[in-house]
């Protein structure tokens, strides 16, 4: 009885963790080069200094994980980036991690 118990306890908890995790992801046009992509990039980092962003200029994304919810909503995601000077075109929140640019794009065209 207490190893089912032990079980189910581990279980619950693995499953929390692995439904809590987030991602946000945004299509920026404009970025053209390695130095916009910095720029966005530590803008992000310095929003959400827990989380772990990778921004593509080549894609035209920003992808930002968080191992729990996102800290701040999909408008003040936007505006960090639009403070960089570029344009965003549509932000998306999504409850799994989301690494590869190219996946990050496909979602963000669905």
């Amino acid at each position: 009885m207490i190893k089912k118990t032990i079980l189910v306890v581990i279980i619950f908890f693995m499953s929390t963790n692995l439904f809590a995790a987030q991602t946000q992801i945004a299509q920026v046009n404009g970025m053209m080069c390695l130095k916009c992509q910095k720029m966005v990039t530590e803008a992000l980092q310095e929003a959400m200094p827990n989380a772990k962003v990778k921004v593509s200029w080549p894609e035209g994304v920003a992808v930002s994980n968080f191992d729990d919810k996102s800290p701040i909503s999909e408008e003040e995601y936007k505006n960090t980036i639009l403070g960089t000077g570029f344009e965003v075109v549509k932000v998306m929140t999504v409850d799994e991690i989301v690494t590869d640019a190219e996946k990050a794009r496909k979602l963000i065209d669905q």
